[in-house]
Parts: C-alpha cells; sequence; structure tokens
C-alpha cells in the first residue's frame, strides 16, 4: 500500500509541471488548417464538432495560423462545421478517428453568407501526417463483419507483416493462446503489450500471445501497432489497444448468434497424411482428428444515457462453446466455453472533466487443456483447466484551457488459472516417439497486476513551430503464486524415453506454493514537434525501471524458508525514439516515415524463477534403465549415483550481477498515399535487431570445454542407424572429462555470439468502408537471421551443427486480403483470403553425448519446409431494416476449397517422422444472425 501511495505521487509529480500530446491510449486527435480560396491563413474561424462517441458538442476557434486542434476524441465518426462572417459554412461528415490516430482535415472556404452551406461527405483523412507508428484499426462496424473465432488473434492475423503459427478455420483455434511473429519478432515475453481500456492486461510470464479471453464484440475499436511506436511503448513488438463501446445520448444495443453443428464441415485429411501416420482410435474416426464437432458464440449488449451528456452506460455479455479435434489428441475433442461480463460508466463532471469505470469478468473452461501442445496424446494426458479474469480500471480526465490536457487512470488485472489432474497412471514421455501418457501435475497459478498511470500533454505555438509536448509515468506491481501440490500420479514421476529405450526419470519431492513478483517503473516524455506545415519531428525518450524480487515463501516440507530478496536485480532502461514525418505534397496525402527506437524486454514477473530456491515442482533427475520392461520407472531402477539434474532446495542458476537487459534496435522507413477518398496504401522497410540476450549456461561448461571431437551417425528418417537410410556422419562434441566431472554450476547472464536481426519489406492497401466496397490486402517478407545458441544443456557448440555461422537463416512471407463488397437489396458479401508460407524446418534426431541426450540438426533449418497454407472465406449478410434498426442474417463459409496443408509436423527422426500434428481444417458452414437497433 505504501509503493503504491508512493506510485500515485509518482505519476502526479510527472504530470504536473506541463505538457504532452494529444491522443492517449484511448483516444485520437482532428488537427487542420483553415483557408480561404487563394490559400490565406484565416484565424477567428469557429470549428464546431459532434459525434455519437461524444458528450455534447466541442467548439475551437482558429489561431492567428489558422489552425485547430481537438484532442482526447474517443474513436468513432464525427462532423466538423466551420463558420466565418463573409464565408459560406462548411460542413464535413463521416470523419473517422481511431485510437492514437491524428487525422489532419485542412479546408477551403468559399466567400459567401454563412446561411449558405457547403456540405462534403466521405473525405475523412486516411493519412496521419503527424505520427510515425503504423497502425491497422478495426472499428466496430468492421469487428462484426469479420468472420472467424471471434478473438484478438482473428484481429491479429489480418495485420500486414503478422504470421500466424497456425492458421485459423472457423475459430478451430478459438479460446486457445495462439503464437505469431511480427516483423519476424516471436510472440514471446518482454515484445508485446496488450492495453484494455488503457489498462496491461494478459498473463506477460511465457505466454505465447500475451492476452486473454475477451469478449470481441464489446470493443468500439481495436488499434494494432506492430512498427514505429512512440516513447508511451515500452516493448518492441506488439501494441494491442482495446477500447469498450460507451453509452449514449440514444440506447443502442446488438444481439449476435451463430451455430455451426458437425453436419455442416466436411473432411480433408488425405490418404497421403494417413499413411504419415495419422491414425484414429476405438470410436474416433481419422478423418476427425482436424474437423469441429461444434462452434457457437452468442453475444449481447446495450448501451445508453442516465442522464442525456452526463452519465452513459454500456453493458455486453458473451458466451462462447467450441469443440476442436486435433491430430495429436487421439482419443476426445477439445471442449472449450467462456461466458464474459463487461460494464463501463462515463460520467461527465463539467464540460471538461469526465470520469470513468470499466470491469470485465470471464471464465474460460477447457476439460482438456491442450495448450498447442505438439506431443501426441490421449485425453486422460492432459489437465483440467478453469482460467478466471478480471480487467478493471477508474479513469479521471480533463483538459484545462484549450491546450493541456490530463489523465490519469487505475486498475488492475487478475487471473487465477488452476488445472486438475484426471489420472493416475504413471507418467511416461518418449521424445523420440512424440507421445506422453498418464498424469500430469495440476496447479493453480494466481496472477495479479495492479498499476497506475498517467500523462498530461500540452500544446504550444512557437519555438521553431508547433509542438505537442507529452509527459507520463506507470506503475505496476506483478505478482505470482505458482503452488505445486504434487505430481498427478502415485508414483509423483516423469519417465523419459526415447522412442522406446528408457533414458532418465524425473523423481518429484511433493507440494510447494512458489512465489515471485516484479516492480515496474515508467516515465516517458515526447516532442511531436512541426516545424511547418510538411515536416514534424517525434522526439521521444522513454525510462523502464525494473525490479523483480522473490517474497517470503516455503518448500515442500514445510519448514524449510526462504526470505525474501529483494531485489534481485535492478535495471534502468533508457529508450530513445527519433522519427520524422514529410507531407511531401503539402496536402496531407503523401507522406514519408522515418523512425527509430530501442526498445528494452518487459523482463515478466518469472524473472526470478531461474534464482529462486523454490521453484514449483521440487524433483531430482537420474539416468533410468527399466530393469523390470514394464516401459514406466519402478523404485530402485533410477542410477542414485548420477544426478543429472536437481530443481529446488538451492537456486537454480546464479546471477550475473552485471546482467543486461535485453533490446530491441528498431529503424522503419515507410511511404504512404492516400490515392482517392478514404483509400490509402503503403509500403515500407523494417530492421529489427535483438541485441543482449540472456539465459542460464553451465559456468563449468564453457563452449570451450566441448572439445573432444567425435563423429556419430545420423540414424536417418526413421532414427534407426544402420537401417539403410542413414545420413552422413556428423562431426560434434563431448565435454571434456574435467569439465564433465566439475559438476553443475548454473550462471545466467549475457550470451555471446546470440544477435539476430530480421528485415521486413511491406506493401498494405486500405480502403475504408465508402460507396459498396471496403479493402484491406497486404504482402510482407521477412528475411530472418536468427541466433542458434541456446541456453542450459543447449548451450554448446553441437547447436551450431548445420548453421550459417551459428545462425539460422530463412525467409517467411504471408500476403492477406479481405475485404466488404455491397450489392444491390442489402445483400453484403465479405471475402477473406490468406496465404502464407510454411514454416522451414531441417531433420533433428535425439544424440546422447557423454553430458546427456540433446537434439542435433541433421539438416540446416531451411533445408525444407512445410507447405504453404492457402485459405478462402466468404460471408455473405442480408439485412432487414426494422424501424430502429436491422436484422441482419449471414451465412459463412470457411476454407472454400477445403485446403488440408500441414500446418505443424513432426520434424524429429523417429516413428513420428514428418508425422502431421496440425493440419488445415477441413471446409465449415456457419449460420447465424445479428439484430442492430
Amino acid at each position: 500500500m505504501h509503493r503504491l501511495l508512493v506510485a500515485v505521487s509518482l505519476v502526479f509529480t510527472l504530470t504536473s509541471p506541463a505538457a504532452g500530446q494529444t491522443v492517449s491510449a484511448t483516444t485520437g486527435a482532428l488537427i487542420g488548417t483553415v483557408t480561404d480560396s487563394t490559400k490565406a491563413v484565416l484565424p477567428g474561424v469557429t470549428v464546431t464538432l459532434s459525434g455519437t462517441a461524444l458528450m455534447g458538442t466541442s467548439v475551437g476557434v482558429t489561431d492567428e495560423r489558422g489552425n485547430y486542434r481537438f484532442s482526447a476524441l474517443p474513436p468513432g465518426d464525427y462532423r466538423v462545421s466551420f463558420e466565418l462572417s463573409g464565408f459560406r459554412a462548411s460542413m464535413h461528415e463521416g470523419i473517422k478517428i481511431g485510437v492514437g490516430f491524428t487525422g489532419t482535415l485542412n479546408v477551403e472556404l468559399i466567400p459567401g453568407a454563412i446561411e449558405e452551406t457547403v456540405t462534403v461527405s466521405s473525405q475523412s483523412p486516411v493519412v496521419d501526417v503527424q505520427t510515425t507508428s503504423i497502425v491497422t484499426r478495426f472499428e466496430a462496424d468492421k469487428l462484426a463483419a469479420l468472420p472467424g473465432g471471434r478473438d484478438f488473434w482473428t484481429v491479429v492475423a489480418q495485420v500486414p507483416a503478422v504470421k500466424m503459427d497456425r492458421v485459423d478455420v472457423g475459430g478451430n483455434n478459438a479460446l486457445t493462446q495462439q503464437a505469431f511473429s511480427s516483423y519476424g519478432l516471436a510472440s514471446s515475453t518482454g515484445l508485446n503489450r496488450n492495453e484494455v481500456e488503457g489498462i496491461r492486461a494478459g498473463a506477460s510470464n511465457g505466454t505465447s500471445a500475451d492476452l486473454y479471453y475477451t469478449d470481441y464484440g464489446s470493443f468500439a475499436e481495436i488499434a494494432v501497432k506492430a512498427v514505429g511506436n512512440s516513447a508511451s511503448m515500452s516493448a518492441p513488438g506488439v501494441l494491442g489497444q482495446f477500447v469498450s463501446k460507451s453509452g449514449g445520448n440514444a440506447y443502442h444495443g446488438n444481439l449476435y448468434a451463430d451455430y455451426q453443428s458437425e453436419a455442416l464441415e466436411a473432411t480433408n485429411i488425405s490418404a497421403e497424411q494417413i499413411a504419415m501416420g495419422l491414425q484414429g482410435a476405438p470410436g474416433f474416426d481419422v478423418q476427425d482428428l482436424n474437423r469441429m464437432e461444434y462452434f457457437r458464440d452468442f453475444n449481447a449488449d446495450m448501451g445508453g444515457y442516465i442522464k442525456k451528456d452526463k452519465l452513459w452506460w454500456y453493458g455486453a455479455y458473451r458466451y462462447t462453446q467450441t469443440s476442436q479435434r486435433y491430430p495429436n489428441l487421439i482419443d476426445e475433442a477439445q471442449k472449450s466455453w467462456n461466458p464474459v461480463y463487461t460494464t463501463k460508466w462515463t460520467y461527465n463532471v463539467d464540460a471538461r472533466q469526465k470520469l470513468i469505470g470499466y470491469y470485465q469478468y470471464t471464465n474460460k473452461r477447457q476439460p482438456d487443456y491442450l495448450f498447442g501442445s505438439t506431443t501426441i496424446l490421449k485425453s486422460d494426458a492432459l489437465p483440467d483447466s478453469y482460467f478466471p479474469v478480471k480487467v478493471m480500471k477508474g479513469e479521471y480526465n480533463a483538459s484545462i484551457g484549450g491546450a493541456t490536457f490530463v489523465e490519469i487512470r487505475a486498475g488492475a488485472y487478475i487471473s487465477d488459472f488452476t488445472t486438475k489432474t484426471k489420472s493416475t497412471a504413471p507418467r511416461i514421455e518418449d521424445s523420440g516417439a512424440n507421445t506422453a501418457s498418464g498424469g500430469v501435475a495440476g496447479g493453480k497459478l494466481t496472477r495479479s497486476r495492479p498499476q497506475i498511470n498517467g500523462s498530461l500533454s500540452y500544446f504550444k505555438d512557437g519555438w521553431g513551430g508547433s509542438h505537442t509536448f507529452k509527459v507520463g509515468g506507470e506503475v505496476m506491481k506483478d505478482n505470482l503464486t505458482d503452488p505445486f501440490p504434487g505430481y498427478g500420479n502415485p508414483s509423483n514421476s516423469v519417465s523419459m524415453l526415447n522412442n522406446s529405450v528408457p533414458t532418465q526419470v524425473d523423481l518429484y519431492l511433493g507440494p510447494n506454493v512458489s512465489k515471485s513478483g516484479l516492480w515496474t517503473y515508467a516515465a516517458y516524455a515526447d516532442d511531436s514537434f512541426r516545424i511547418n506545415q510538411r515536416v514534424t519531428l517525434s522526439l521521444g525518450l522513454r525510462l523502464d525501471r525494473y525490479v523483480p524480487l522473490l517474497p517470503d515463501q516455503d518448500g515442500p516440507t514445510g519448514t524449510q524458508h526462504f526470505d525474501e530478496v529483494n531485489p534481485i536485480v535492478v535495471w534502468n532502461n533508457i529508450g530513445p525514439r527519433i522519427g520524422v514525418s514529410v507531407d511531401l505534397l503539402g496536402d496531407a496525402k503523401t507522406v514519408v516515415k522515418a523512425n527509430y527506437g530501442t526498445f528494452w524486454f518487459y523482463p515478466s514477473v518469472n524473472f526470478g524463477n531461474g534464482v529462486n530456491p523454490n521453484p514449483s515442482g521440487w524433483n531430482v533427475r537420474y539416468p533410468w534403465g527399466d530393469t523390470n520392461r514394464n516401459g514406466y520407472w519402478d523404485p530402485g531402477e533410477e542410477n542414485r549415483s548420477v544426478v543429472l539434474s536437481r530443481r529446488g532446495g538451492s537456486a537454480a542458476t546464479a546471477m550475473d550481477p552485471d546482467l543486461q537487459n535485453t533490446y530491441v534496435r528498431q529503424v522503419s522507413t515507410y511511404l504512404e498515399r492516400e490515392v482517392a477518398s478514404n483509400f490509402g496504401v503503403r509500403t515500407g522497410f523494417v530492421w529489427n535487431g535483438r541485441r543482449q540476450p540472456y539465459g542460464s549456461v553451465n559456468i563449468n561448461r564453457p563452449l570451450s570445454a566441448y572439445n573432444v571431437p567425435i563423429r556419430f551417425a545420423d540414424p536417418g528418417p526413421d532414427g534407426l542407424v544402420g537401417s539403410g537410410d542413414d545420413g552422413p556422419a556428423i562431426d560434434g562434441f563431448n565435454l571434456s572429462a574435467a569439465a564433465l566431472a566439475a559438476g553443475v554450476v548454473n550462471f545466467t547472464r549475457n550470451l555471446e555470439a546470440a544477435d539476430s536481426d530480421f528485415y521486413t519489406w511491406e506493401v498494405t492497401a486500405n480502403r475504408r468502408q465508402t460507396g459498396r466496397w471496403s479493402l484491406l490486402a497486404s504482402f510482407a517478407t521477412t528475411w530472418s537471421r536468427d541466433a542458434a545458441l541456446g541456453t542450459g544443456t543447449n548451450y554448446t557448440p553441437n547447436v551450431f551443427i548445420n548453421t550459417m555461422d551459428g545462425v539460422n537463416e530463412f525467409t517467411t512471407w504471408q500476403g492477406k486480403v479481405s475485404g466488404t463488397v455491397q450489392m444491390a437489396h442489402d445483400i453484403r458479401l465479405i471475402p477473406i483470403l490468406r496465404h502464407q508460407s510454411g514454416d522451414p524446418f531441417g531433420r533433428t534426431f535425439q544424440q546422447r553425448f557423454n553430458y546427456g541426450t540433446v537434439a542435433v540438426k541433421a539438416q540446416p533449418r531451411d533445408a525444407d519446409r512445410s507447405p504453404n497454407v492457402t485459405v478462402f472465406d466468404l460471408r455473405g449478410e442480408k439485412a432487414i431494416r426494422i424501424r430502429h434498426g436491422r436484422v441482419i442474417g449471414f451465412f459463412d463459409v470457411y476454407n472454400m476449397f477445403n485446403a488440408n496443408s500441414e500446418q505443424v509436423i513432426n520434424t524429429s527422426s523417429g516413428t513420428s517422422w514428418l508425422r502431421p500434428i496440425a493440419i488445415t481444417p477441413p471446409r465449415i458452414a456457419r449460420v447465424g444472425i445479428r439484430v442492430e437497433w
């Protein structure tokens, strides 16, 4: 509580002295210049702004340069009028403002009586000439029309230069965390940031995409920024900003329901894929392995007012059910269901001050928690999971005078992820056959992240141009409690094999509760410096202070107590941001953007796990030979004279006192052009350079200690040496006898020869829905030079086998086209075409060295590639207008051409070589209805 009070004081200190920008995590802005027919600027013009997202109207007056500005506008459509004595009034409608978007609307007034009004429709700006960030926006109407899983991953899959690890078909991956990469950077801890109503949400401790399962239909806009972010963004990856719908001065609402059963789905598994090893189970046909049993989604929301222009309210409810079969879950369909409750309240204190409250609760249930595993499993080898999440905030914002805007919000993200074991059978895992069976450990992972953030923005003419200053700050406390209840089987063990040959066993020591924490303090300053009508500099600096810690905690016996460690390390990371935007023709329609930034990784609340002497799940790993040949460990079969690894009782690793955080240097250059009304195109190049990666390595085993040359056989695809398909012999290294005898002393430090570089070229076209059609089309190619050096048992020169000077080189690409076509009789078609390259891979095999068994590359990373994936979806809608709204019936067809590309395959030698793990699901039909009023 003391620290939170300090945090509140810090934010107010940061936001009290001076100024900041006119856009925020939930708002945008509108600026422009008013001239007459001779291009002379017109001061004193009255500019009036109104819209359904705005409480009341906002009125401004152009300054001596003819400029006007409206700050902190909620996303939505606006109407702007311009009035000056001696000129015709000018009215502009359909002006779209999005999150973080500064629209530029320059207006020329025509001489005449003010009673004569010129009305201009659908001339909304599409190019942001003020900022260097590259943003893809999805407004509520686009979200409602976007078919698929109706979640964040459906949205991010449409973003240019984002490559999904698995292409979703009709929601087959819904209610599942989905991994992706953006401009070469894989989605993982420290890279992405998702904000719901300005509150950082998501696990932030190792999940693939760092988000929870929210109500897609409750948002007015989702903005995705993947490159060129300002100092208000901490991390180098994707920034997802979610802004909830609000109430209004009129009551409005929506109902949504869709339905799909197994009868509405085709089959597409081929004979060739069955020959690769796919097989069914009793009562579970092989053709069903990648089909959905059902997908059902219901959404209802409503908003309105208690008092017009004073107190608005909004509420929403969603319930989603899915049942999906996977090729590696061979006896059951993975069923999931998820209710979500949302409410938002907005109170206008007066014309310049506003209070906002937001709360969302969701609780996903998944009896077979597969979590993207590629191991071949039966359902009893998976846990039963529950995932309740709360996101909440309170916000105050105010305009002070005509040039200053202040905002402060406090809130929290809280989750309580619980898993329960379903089997008491011995746990058996075969790395060569890629299989697992038996009871799995349960747990209860509790996360909480109270936080407070704020900013102050100030607009100033002079000092060489126009300045939009912004200073802000943020304080968060991540807390993680990770209890281990013992294992999921009576033996408290995991028996490990390689192609049915026993190798080692993990023996667990009992229940314990592991705890960790992370304080985050941030401050930033930005100046959007408009030198003249054409050139804007973006100058920013960010300081992130990360303080990971370990609270007091107890080990399995209940008698081992571990005192608090605070801090583990302290990082003060400074990240500059420098950008320039040039309006080439001076008409706010053609802009060149360039940006440089240093972005530091968010270390995650799990950072201290390696130095925590009380990790979740204490165990000891021994060699194991299965003397009674029953396929699993029995007491006494382990070789206790050799301890391969030990977890718990002491820190797994020591921390280098000079350890430095990982960062990404990012350079982007873009050319954007408004080629027609509401239609923009852009092309650009992005470089991401990842630097200073760190990991835990055994200091008794430096790379130089692996100095005993050995030559071993490549067993070939079947994994059997001497079977006739062996590859050429491979040269590697065993560990020296002295290093092997020295034991394990792990040390977390920065890694040498581990820098990675990613180069992306992108081209995108975007046309808003005007007239009869809209379009979002993109193509991007990424060239990757990804460092091969790993940590732990992978920190050896053997990981450099079949690499290019220690780097994995490969290329990926993706193309996407989506749009809408409005036809006669209120019929609309919504096609979506997605194409992305298959994943490059080289075959690997398990090789036993004198220090342990590890995976060795038999081929370079780019030796082969899984099939490219091309999926075409189509939605058809028919609207029937009713008195105060519309009823819309729709019919979806996903994967219309029934593609069956393998998206994930087993790349390890052995009986499962090239066995499909994930296959593009077959053609699916779905029906549904929307009611809008």
